[in-house]
């Protein structure tokens, strides 16, 4: 595995990832820069290299691909960096409860290419 270059700060953010297959995953953010994240126990198989779109608490959708796996916890690289001002405000939040600041339903079509199957 490689190191990345920008320290992750730790951080607790509700999220959601959304593969282009079946519905949006909600999930626990542990760490954030503005170049990628982790998400916490991941329940399904995100293979390295996968692309998906994921909301960071009522941020998003952000184009991001999977990185690396391990134990549960998924790392992402953002294909488009997070905004420094929107990253520190993430930094200075309280966690936001996911029922108020998600709305199901708002990510964008996915390409049509290699879906990411799940077996």
């Amino acid at each position: 595995m490689q190191a990345r270059k920008e320290e992750r700060k730790i951080i607790s953010i509700p999220g959601r990832y959304f593969t282009g297959l079946g519905a949006p995953v909600d999930v626990q953010l542990k760490n954030l820069s503005e170049k990628g994240c982790c998400l916490a126990d991941v329940s399904g198989n995100l293979p390295i290299g996968s692309r998906l779109q994921i909301h960071v608490g009522s941020s998003g959708p952000h184009h991001a691909h999977v990185k690396w796996s391990k134990s549960g916890d998924v790392g992402v690289t953002f294909v488009t960096p997070l905004d420094p001002d929107k990253f520190q405000g993430f930094q200075a939040s309280h966690v936001p409860d996911m029922a108020q600041d998600l709305v199901s339903g708002d990510f964008e079509q996915m390409e049509p290419g290699r879906p990411q199957r799940f077996c």
